[in-house]
């Protein structure tokens, strides 16, 4: 399966993984496999804010998230939540149907949990939900509907300036739903990200 690196030279001209992500990407590479690399020189842009995002927000934010698992996803869940108002607003019975969604969301986890291995949580997962809830994507029509695809945040995708913009809606979204809860302000989780860099 293709994926995609950062490299730096280093002095002794070889190549090595620019980040920990990077690292953890080469590291499912068997030693002495051949790798075919397509080498694209990208645009000037601080590797340490890339090290920042990969190294610092994301490495943090997989700390302190703790995966709740089940696979009926939260959008399916509010659906039905609307779903069932509109019905009780329209009936009048709240209680039938109330206790009628309740019993179809317990029927799908079952099923689903049947047919579906749990999915492990990882960087990558967790790097994509971010763009995503933090508005980084382009919306595609398909057979199936319109979906959200995230966009690149590659050096070539995005200038210095962009990237900055990027990071702030990214931290602002890893504050709101993961780091609010284990940390009193933003200004301690960044000292965290922070010394998360300085050990790392």
């Amino acid at each position: 399966m293709p994926a995609e690196l950062m490299l730096v030279r280093c002095q002794d001209g070889s190549l090595r993984p620019a980040t920990e992500a990077d690292q953890e990407m080469a590291a499912a590479w068997k030693v002495g496999q051949a790798v075919r690399v397509v080498a694209t020189q990208v645009r000037p842009r601080s590797l340490q804010h890339h090290r920042l995002y990969w190294g610092g927000l994301i490495t943090l934010a997989m700390d302190y998230w703790t995966p709740t698992g089940g696979v009926v996803s939260a959008s399916e869940i509010s659906t039905l939540k609307r779903f069932c108002a509109w019905m009780e607003h329209k009936s009048g019975d709240s209680g039938a149907i109330r206790t009628a969604c309740r019993a179809f969301l317990f029927e799908l986890r079952g099923s689903r949990a049947q047919r579906y291995e749990a999915p492990q949580a990882t960087k990558q997962a967790l790097h994509e939900w971010i763009k995503m809830e933090a508005g980084y994507y382009r919306l595609e029509e398909t057979p199936g509907g319109v979906r959200r695809v995230p966009l690149s945040i590659n050096f070539n995708a995005m200038s210095q300036d962009e990237f900055g913009v990027f990071y702030k809606a990214a931290f602002s979204v890893v504050w709101r739903f993961i780091l609010s809860r284990a940390f009193e302000d933003d200004n301690q989780a960044q000292n965290a990200i922070d010394q998360l860099l300085q050990f790392g």
